[in-house]
């Protein structure tokens, strides 16, 4: 078994908005960086976990900007002020579901962007050389 870290991109050079929200099936640890893009003077992220519900509608590739009738749960694991260009990090263990990177606070003064950092199992071929 091959584990590799997968970078997820949540908010991009953003400065209000929902962003990306990927779905996570399974618990794993997460490190969440949250950079501010210039000399930024307000704002903060608020990092999310989605869980029950109906499966479809967790299992999204796009913003997800409405829960509606989805039966989710929102739980909020931190909130974190923006910092000016400057990267600050949040480890969470065992995350599991939707996890949004909301902009509960919109930015001032700059951006934001917010990636999430996820160990994965690698399937299929090995980049190793093979030896005879």
């Amino acid at each position: 078994m091959t584990w590799e870290n997968v970078t997820y991109a949540l908010q991009v050079a953003a400065k209000t908005g929902q962003g990306y929200t990927p779905f996570f099936p399974e618990a794993r640890g997460v490190t969440f960086r949250v950079t501010g893009n210039g000399p930024v003077t307000g704002g903060a992220v608020t990092i999310e976990v989605g869980t029950g519900g109906n499966l479809n509608a967790m299992m999204t590739t796009t913003p997800l900007t409405s829960t509606a009738g989805a039966g989710i749960t929102w739980t909020t694991l931190i909130v974190i002020p923006v910092p000016a260009n400057a990267t600050t990090e949040y480890r969470a263990s065992g995350v599991v579901g939707n996890v949004p990177a909301r902009i509960s606070t919109p930015i001032t003064g700059g951006t934001v962007t917010v990636t999430a950092v996820r160990p994965e199992e690698q399937k299929g071929w090995s980049r190793r050389p093979r030896e005879f």
